[in-house]
Parts: C-alpha cells; structure tokens; sequence
C-alpha cells in the first residue's frame, strides 16, 4: 500500500472543472459583459435570465448571483 502522496503522484485519472466563461472567447465575452451590467446596477436575476436565455449558460441563478457578487469584489 502507498500513502496519499505516491499514489497521487502516480494517479492518471485527472479530474476538473472548467468554468462555464472559460470554455469558448463568446462565453468570456458573454460574462465580462454581465459582470459590467452588475457593476453598473443591473440585477442579477436579469443578468441571469439573459445568460441562459440568451447565451446558453447551464449555470443555476444561485451559482450566477454568487459568481456576479465575486466577480464584482475582484
């Protein structure tokens, strides 16, 4: 048996996640711009019917809403 360092070093299943805005040039531009409409008052329950109407984002309006307030706090 190995302890948790040699078997991580040895692991070959990596595992991630990809943010939704990083996964294509439309989705950051897309999400830059909601960040800006948060920042200038927009709320995020519009911003996030725009994303998922509009832009095809999978993301919940709780996971919007937080990503918006931390995105803005950046």
């Amino acid at each position: 048996m190995s302890n948790l360092s040699d078997f991580a070093k040895e692991d070959k299943i990596k595992t991630g996640y990809t943010p939704w805005r990083e996964k294509s040039p439309e989705n950051a531009k897309a999400w830059a711009e909601a960040v800006d409409g948060y920042k200038s008052g927009i709320s995020a329950s519009v911003i996030g019917r725009w994303l998922k109407q509009e832009k095809g984002c999978p993301l919940t309006d709780a996971t919007i809403r937080k990503a918006l307030i931390t995105a803005a706090d950046e």
